[in-house]
């Protein structure tokens, strides 16, 4: 169970944190040439996810913060 309640809150946090560090890189680097780029990427993320998502930054902080977290919780051994 412990297990569980690490991965949850480790989703959590490091999704907030990825998604903050990704959004201040692409709004530091954000030219408006880009807007063309940008609306190709929220319509491919609003496809990949159904619909759920329309935002590029949410899509990547999500995949990067699971991936961490099952490394975290893989490393976590119940006793």
């Amino acid at each position: 169970m412990k297990k569980y309640v690490i991965f949850t809150i480790s989703l959590i946090c490091f999704y907030f944190i990825t998604n903050l560090v990704i959004g201040l890189i692409v709004n530091n680097a954000f030219q408006p040439a880009w807007l063309g780029v940008w609306s190709k990427g929220q319509q491919l993320t609003g496809t990949i996810t159904f619909g759920l998502l329309y935002n590029p930054i949410d899509l990547i902080s999500l995949i990067v913060s699971l991936v961490i977290s099952l490394i975290i919780s893989s490393k976590y051994k119940a006793s």
